[in-house]
């Protein structure tokens, strides 16, 4: 059978535009499900994501599918969106649940409970931000009972204080919250909240139903109380609109993911939304986060008796530098010619040590790593040495020198089985002159 030449061409031309189709959505799915996963050891996966539960993910590598479990997980990192996209558009809301979770909302409605109704509390529906799902809007449909606050408008400056505040009061009834002073200030009225439509909030004040435009309300603090049992979680998912999810059940199919709070709450997110996961919870500890069970600094020269301030100023720094400012590291190429400084490199947990520091931590049951990036602060880089010992129990891990032109030293040491950790720091070459050790990142790792 031969086909007219008309006919060849369009056939011709016509699975091209299928091929291209499917080229393009394939390419999209790729780019949207394409993460970096990082187990507990510091390795690192990157691939397309294919399935994604609780307990385990799979990714498709060069080297074929990686199966992960959730306890190796360290965290997934979903690569930098395109910021000068449309799609970056914030959300004008946030709902916070009972369970710690945020919703990012475009919109928010609610009904109050029927008198006949079995259930006891009201129900919202709330519409995620055109952001998220530009083809259809995300909506999530729960009980009002587990919604701690709704802010129905962003609060900045001296607001966000003020609202810090008001949703801190401990009050027996529902907080209207309202902008003031051409929206400087917030103020609150205690009461009931009823129905939240698109341009009506009711609210009940000493028996009186009272119908307040919502453009009035910058936001409502319910009464229900929090479930402190409810917000522990193994994972924490965030998402680039202001996403925050505690969960303990996920499932992805068609882009999307499909999680369950820890309240109970369920919840489907576009994947293209996401940009991290975190599966830290109960792997890992910082060593700024722990209260160590000794710390002793011995100055050069002995201090008189009752010199409290200056005995002060060299106990360790947790989470900044000794100067104040944030933790800080000179990262060198290894081609580099010592003597130039790298690029700085900053981070938000670690301790600063001074010279003859002594630092003694508890190890809880389970822990098998320690790990931290070691190096004198860039200030005091140019005359900064000190001596480093790490010992587990009375183990020696490692003992070197750690000086200020040098790129800074990974610390990667097993700690199986020990029940106390010790750091000292001592004097170098200079004695203690610049001796200032930023330990970066320090924490210890299931």
């Amino acid at each position: 059978m031969h086909l007219p030449r008309g006919r060849i061409d369009f056939f011709q031309s016509t699975t091209s535009v299928l091929l291209l189709t499917c080229f393009l959505a394939l390419a999209t799915r790729t780019s949207i499900a394409a993460v970096t996963a990082t187990r507990l050891d510091g390795a690192t996966i990157s691939g397309e994501l294919r399935s994604w539960t609780e307990s385990q993910l799979v990714i498709a590598t060069s080297a074929g599918e990686q199966h992960i479990t959730a306890e190796e997980l360290l965290s997934l990192s979903w690569p930098a969106a395109d910021k000068s996209a449309d799609s970056q558009e914030n959300a004008s809301g946030l709902v916070d649940l009972t369970d710690g979770s945020e919703i990012p909302i475009e919109n928010i409605s609610v009904r109050s409970k029927q008198s006949t109704s079995k259930d006891q509390s009201g129900s919202a529906t709330l519409t995620s931000p055109r952001s998220t799902s530009p083809k259809s809007p995300v909506v999530t449909t729960l009980p009002t009972n587990r919604i701690a606050v709704v802010l129905f408008k962003p609060v900045n400056g001296a607001l966000v204080k003020q609202w810090a505040e008001i949703r801190g009061l401990k009050s027996a009834g529902d907080l209207l919250v309202v902008a003031k002073r051409d929206g400087t200030s917030l103020d609150y009225v205690e009461g009931v909240v009823g129905e939240v439509s698109s341009d009506k909030v009711e609210f009940k004040l000493d028996g009186e139903t009272n119908r307040v435009d919502r453009a009035r309300v910058t936001g409502i603090v319910y009464s229900h109380p929090s479930d402190p049992s409810a917000a522990k979680t193994n994972l924490v998912v965030h998402g680039r609109s202001g996403l925050r999810l505690n969960v303990n059940e996920i499932h992805l199919a068609d882009d999307f993911v499909t999680m369950k709070t820890t309240g109970g709450t369920s919840v489907r997110w576009p994947v293209s939304d996401l940009d991290g996961a975190d599966f830290s919870s109960g792997k890992l500890m910082y060593l700024s986060d722990i209260e160590p069970a000794s710390q002793n600094w011995t100055p050069l020269v002995g201090l008189p008796t009752g010199i409290s301030l200056a005995a002060q100023y060299g106990l360790p720094r947790r989470n900044h530098s000794a100067f104040g400012d944030m933790l800080t590291l000179n990262i060198k190429n290894k081609n580099d010619d010592t003597t130039r400084p790298g690029a700085l490199r900053s981070f938000t947990k670690g301790l600063a040590l001074r010279s003859r520091t002594e630092l003694v931590y508890r190890l809880p049951e389970g822990f098998n790593r320690f790990t931290a990036l070691a190096g004198i602060d860039p200030d005091t880089a140019s005359t900064g040495n000190v001596q480093l010992t790490i010992l587990a129990d009375d183990r020696s891990l490692l003992a070197t020198e750690v000086a200020g032109g040098q790129s800074p030293l990974p610390i990667d040491v097993a700690i199986s089985n020990a029940k106390r950790l010790k750091i000292i720091v001592d004097f170098g070459q200079n004695l203690d002159t610049g001796d200032w050790l930023n330990l970066c990142d320090a924490k210890i790792l299931k």
